[in-house]
C-alpha cells in the first residue's frame, strides 16, 4: 500500500460536527455479503487507479493515511490522492482548483449555491445516470432523497451526508412534572399550565423563583428562537420553514398563525415563563441552562434521555442531578387546529459530494462512493473494523477504543457518501430516534435550490430580530407585525418568494 500524498491547504480551523445535518438515517446494521463481495469481486476485475480527491477537513491535524483509508482503497482498487480543505476555506479553494485545470475526480461542496453553480457550469457529473453500475449508491436514495437532491432537468449532481432528520422535540423534565401534579401536555392549554407550574410551583424545590418553561439562544448575532416551536407549530407554522397553501409557498414567517403564535409568547415572557436571558445566551449557556435545571420544557435535543450518553448530555444531566429526568412530548394541538410538528433538517445536507464532469476515473470514482454506501462499507466507516474498533452487544455497538484512537483510525473522517449511524446509543435512544421521526414538519421547500439564495440569510436575520422585539414588547403586537409583514417583502421577500414557488412548480410538474 503506497502512502497518500495528504495536503493541507491552510492552518484548520476547528469543525464541530453536528449529526444535525442531513436527512434521515437508515441504521440496520445487519450485514450484506453479497452487495459487499459483489462490491469486492467487481473491484478487482479493474487496473487500480488514482484518484484524486478535494474534501472537507473533518479533523484538524489529522492525516488521513490511516487505517480506514486504506480499507477504502483494498476494498475498490483504488489509491487516494487527497486534499484536505479547511472548513473556512473549502468554497474558495475548491473554486480555484477547479479552475485550474487540474481537477479533482471528487470534490465536497458545503452549499446549495455553488452546486447550482457548478451545474450550470456543466462541471459536476450527473451521477443518476450510473445507477444501474452502482446498486448500493442508488438505494442510498431510497425514501425520497434522490427526489430531493434532483435538479429540474430531472439530474442528482451531488450525494449528501445522511443522519437524524430531526434533533430537537419537546422534551420536559419529568421529575418537575411529577412535583407539580402535571402530565406532558397535549394542547398548547396545557402547556400553558405546565409552563406556568414550572414558573411559579418551585419545581426544583430550592425555594427560590428560578425556573423557566421555555429560553433560546444567540448564534450569528441572531436569537434562535426554534427552541419555542410548539407554539408556532400549534398555530400552524414555522418561521424559517416554507408552508404550503392552494399549492402555494408562504414563508412561516408571515403565514397565518405566526402573529398569534407571537402572542402568545408574548404573554409567556410577561408572565416570567421564559428566561428574560434568552437574548444574551450563546448555544453553550443555553445547553447548560437546561441541564443544570433552570428550563424545564423547552423544544431541544432528545439525546439528554439518552444513558449511552451521546454528545456528552445525560453524564452531566445527572452528575447536576441525579434526580432529573426528562420526558418527551408530541405536537400540541392549538385553538383550531392540530399543530403541524417540529423543524427537521434539510435532507440536502450540511457536506455533499459529487464526481466531476471531465473526471478521467468515472468508472473508479462510481465503484468508490459504491462501496461506501454499502452496508459493510458504511459499518466501517462508522465504527471501523469489528473485533478491534468494536464488538456488539445485544444489537448495540460497544466501541473498543477511545475518542483519540478513532480519530487516528480515520473512523468517521472520510465522509464521502456517509450515513451517520446510531447503533452505538441506548435502546431509549433508538425509540426515541423514530418517534421523533414521527413527528417532524416535512417543509415542503425542502430540495428546491433557486440560482440566486442571497436573500434568504438577510431575511432570516430580519425575522428573527423582529420575532424577538415583539415577543419582549410590553404592549400589543399587532401593529408591530403588520409592518413586519410590509417590509419583509420589501427587503426583498416578494422576489425570493417567487423564485421559490417557480422551483417548486418545475419541480412538482416532473
Amino acid at each position: 500500500m503506497s502512502n497518500k500524498k495528504v495536503q493541507s491547504l491552510t492552518v484548520a480551523s476547528v469543525l464541530t460536527l453536528a449529526m444535525i445535518t442531513g436527512c434521515s438515517s437508515n441504521n440496520d446494521t445487519s450485514s450484506s455479503p453479497s452487495a459487499a463481495s459483489t462490491a469486492s469481486a467487481a473491484a478487482t476485475k479493474q487496473p487500480t487507479v488514482t484518484l484524486k480527491m478535494a474534501v472537507l477537513e473533518t479533523y484538524p491535524g489529522v492525516t488521513l493515511d490511516n487505517k480506514t483509508t486504506h480499507y477504502i482503497e483494498e476494498k475498490t482498487n483504488t489509491k487516494l490522492d487527497i486534499t484536505v480543505i479547511p472548513s473556512g476555506d473549502l468554497e474558495n479553494k475548491l473554486q480555484v482548483m477547479l479552475a485550474s485545470g487540474d481537477k479533482p475526480d471528487i470534490i465536497q461542496l458545503s452549499t446549495d449555491t455553488l452546486e447550482m453553480k457548478l451545474t450550470k457550469s456543466n462541471v459536476l457529473l450527473p451521477l443518476n445516470n450510473y445507477f444501474d453500475k452502482a446498486p448500493n449508491l442508488k438505494k442510498f436514495g431510497d425514501g425520497g432523497l434522490w427526489d430531493i437532491m434532483k435538479h429540474s432537468d430531472n439530474n442528482v449532481y451531488t450525494i449528501p451526508i445522511r443522519g437524524s432528520a430531526i434533533d430537537n422535540i419537546p422534551i420536559y423534565r419529568k421529575d418537575w412534572l411529577d412535583k407539580v401534579g402535571l402530565k406532558v401536555p397535549t394542547t398548547l392549554d396545557e402547556y400553558y399550565a405546565v409552563a406556568d407550574a414550572f414558573t411559579n410551583k418551585d419545581p426544583d424545590g430550592n425555594g427560590k423563583k428560578d425556573t423557566y418553561a421555555l429560553s433560546a439562544y444567540t448564534a450569528g448575532g441572531n436569537v434562535d428562537l426554534a427552541s419555542m416551536d410548539m407554539v408556532f407549530s400549534a398555530f400552524g407554522t414555522l418561521p424559517g420553514n416554507w408552508i404550503l397553501q392552494d399549492g402555494k409557498l408562504v414563508p412561516g414567517a408571515v403565514a397565518p398563525g405566526a402573529l398569534d403564535a407571537l402572542k402568545f409568547l408574548n404573554k409567556m415572557y410577561k408572565e416570567k415563563m421564559i428566561d428574560p436571558e434568552f437574548i444574551t445566551d450563546n448555544a453553550a449557556r443555553f445547553k447548560d441552562k437546561v441541564i443544570k435545571g433552570t428550563v424545564g420544557a423547552p423544544v431541544y435535543r432528545y439525546f439528554l434521555m439518552d444513558t449511552s450518553n451521546i454528545n456528552n448530555y445525560y453524564t452531566p444531566l445527572k452528575q447536576n442531578n441525579p434526580n432529573a429526568e426528562f420526558v418527551e412530548g408530541g405536537i400540541l394541538k392549538g385553538p383550531q387546529q392540530n399543530g403541524i410538528g417540529y423543524r427537521m433538517l434539510t435532507q440536502r445536507g450540511w457536506l455533499k459530494t459529487a464526481i466531476t464532469k471531465d473526471s478521467k476515473n468515472i468508472d473508479a470514482a462510481i465503484r468508490v462512493l459504491d462501496f461506501l454506501t454499502s452496508d459493510e462499507g458504511n459499518m466501517y466507516e462508522n465504527y471501523g473494523e469489528k473485533g478491534k474498533d468494536y464488538t456488539m452487544d445485544n444489537n448495540i455497538v460497544k466501541p473498543l477504543i477511545k475518542d483519540e484512537e478513532i480519530k487516528a483510525a480515520g473512523i468517521g473522517q472520510l465522509k464521502l457518501a456517509f450515513n451517520f449511524m446510531y447503533n452505538h446509543t441506548s435502546q431509549r435512544f433508538q425509540e426515541l430516534y423514530k418517534f421523533a421521526h414521527t413527528i417532524g414538519y416535512r417543509n415542503p421547500a425542502d430540495g428546491l435550490v433557486i440560482e440566486d439564495n442571497s436573500k434568504a440569510t438577510e431575511l432570516s436575520q430580519f425575522t428573527s430580530l423582529q420575532f424577538t422585539k415583539m415577543i419582549l414588547n410590553d404592549g400589543p403586537i399587532d401593529d408591530l407585525y403588520k409592518d413586519f409583514v410590509t417590509e419583509y417583502y420589501k427587503r426583498g421577500g416578494t422576489d425570493y418568494t417567487k423564485a421559490m414557488n417557480d422551483a417548486y412548480l418545475a419541480k412538482t410538474k416532473k
